[in-house]
């Protein structure tokens, strides 16, 4: 008998919330330079910090709640608190980023403050956002891209005293965000049927490995089946039925990569029930075969 697979599960809780955790309580800021050569895609997941990423090289598509932007080198993007967000990358063209995020209370003031009550608690409490996506080719863009280059150096470098600037810069990029009117209303009808989402999202994280039928899904969620699917669709791109196949395929690439367990076995403990049907699933996303990606990534 095959020995229990280990679970290599993204760092998220119940309702697909990520747990990692984005600097320090005295300094919640967090910087990152990343890419998508191993994983193409990341998995649909939310934070209540906010996140700024910008795409230095490559192509891809980003989902954002229930829209999806097509990335591009010197591209921002904006992922307000408590946005359920994911990226692909295109497989010719992979996806190099650098990110910031950071918890808003870093930018907080005491009740009666200006900047707290015109914006900052707007947006910690979702009643506003910024706009997705800023191009080479919107309003302020330069401003707000050489801000955003400049709080991620300063934040890398860690100069005596370098939390003083940066909170400044941070300032000055809001207000360069706002300048620009990349600042909107949020809709509530909206934020009730992302809650729905995230609810079965946290079904299928915890239960990939079992069989999911689309009626079980939609009963999660209060919703018709048919209302189901179509808000599915609208926040992750994807048919309920494909986006648990992607996922299934995620989570074998974690344990194609980390473990040393057999093709079929690794088939069967992330639902897939037939090795022929995973083999070619996995083919078709990733344009190698399970045992080649194996190898040639490990």
């Amino acid at each position: 008998m095959a020995d229990k697979i280990p679970d290599i599960s993204p760092n998220v809780d119940e309702t697909m919330k990520e747990l990692e955790t984005h600097g320090s309580f005295e300094l919640p800021v967090e910087t990152y330079t990343d890419n998508c050569e191993i994983f193409r895609s990341l998995y649909n997941h939310w934070h209540k910090e906010m996140e700024i990423i910008c795409i230095d090289k490559g192509n891809g598509l980003a989902r954002l709640n229930r829209e999806t932007l097509r990335l591009k080198e010197g591209d921002l993007l904006i992922v307000n608190s408590g946005v359920l967000h994911g990226i692909k990358s295109d497989s010719r063209h992979i996806l190099y980023y650098r990110s910031v995020v950071f918890d808003l209370s870093f930018l907080a003031g005491p009740a009666g403050d200006l900047c707290q009550e015109k914006v900052i608690s707007l947006l910690m409490e979702n009643r506003a956002e910024f706009t997705h996506l800023i191009t080479p080719a919107n309003e302020n863009y330069n401003n707000i891209s050489h801000l955003f280059c400049e709080i991620h150096k300063c934040h890398n470098k860690k100069l005596p005293f370098y939390y003083m600037k940066l909170k400044g810069l941070f300032y000055g990029l809001f207000y360069e965000m706002l300048a620009g009117n990349y600042i909107i209303t949020t809709d509530a009808e909206q934020n009730r049927n992302l809650l729905s989402v995230k609810k079965v999202l946290d079904y299928i994280s915890a239960h990939y490995r079992e069989p999911l039928s689309v009626k079980e899904l939609s009963g999660l969620s209060n919703y018709s089946e048919f209302y189901f699917m179509k808000l599915f669709k609208q926040y992750t791109g994807k048919t309920a039925a494909a986006y648990l196949n992607d996922y299934r395929l995620e989570k074998a690439k974690s344990l194609l990569l980390h473990t040393d367990v057999s093709v079929t076995d690794i088939a069967l403990d992330v639902g897939f029930n037939n090795t022929s049907y995973f083999i070619k699933k996995f083919q078709e996303a990733n344009q190698l075969s399970p045992h080649k990606f194996r190898k040639k990534m490990s």
